[in-house]
């Protein structure tokens, strides 16, 4: 198994504001994966941190907003652009269209803002085996440098059972017979 850890920071909007990442890329060898396949251990897993942010208190507010007022921001764009149509302004037909789509962009976005939401809120993800198999990387978030470092020392202690457990999986035991 060949371990790859680093530390990512990032910057956001706020430029005082960082983000830290432990970004993590497992590969295993030929005869890990064997043993893998072959016991079926795909389920196996280890659990990390969050791999985002936790969500800020007004993201749920603003999802709901954003897919509640939808409708009528659509509604509203019909009216005004039918209105203008019967008044004779051609302009009916692009405030229907601009309405329609910031509509469309209103909903969508709420939805993605609670998919966010949803993922932010979990305070552990499971890492299988068989996702590593597929997808060797992995990211856990931290708060401050400090929690990156801890987080690696997690992560190293982790992934050092999981190669234990592996390698405890690789022969079954004979048969043996003693006296008691």
């Amino acid at each position: 198994m060949r371990v790859t850890i680093k530390t990512r920071e990032e910057g956001g909007l706020n430029p005082r504001k960082k983000s830290y990442y432990v970004d993590c890329t497992v590969l295993f060898s030929e005869e890990e994966k064997a043993i893998i396949q072959s016991r079926g251990l795909g389920q196996h897993y280890i659990a990390v941190g969050a791999e985002v942010a936790p969500p800020a208190p007004s993201s749920q507010t603003l999802s709901t907003l954003l897919r509640a007022l939808s409708p009528f921001v659509f509604l509203t764009g019909c009216v005004a652009g039918a209105g203008m149509e019967m008044a004779g302004n051609r302009a009916g037909d692009s405030v229907f269209a601009f309405t329609f789509f910031a509509a469309l962009a209103m909903y969508f976005g709420g939805v993605a803002l609670k998919r966010h939401i949803r993922i932010a809120a979990q305070p552990q993800q499971h890492i299988t085996m068989q996702r590593l198999l597929l997808n060797p990387s992995f990211s856990v978030y931290a708060f401050d440098n400090a929690t990156a470092k801890t987080i690696d020392v997690e992560v190293r202690e982790a992934l050092t059972r999981l190669k234990d457990g592996l390698l405890a999986n690789a022969r079954i035991a004979q048969p043996e017979t003693f006296e008691i």
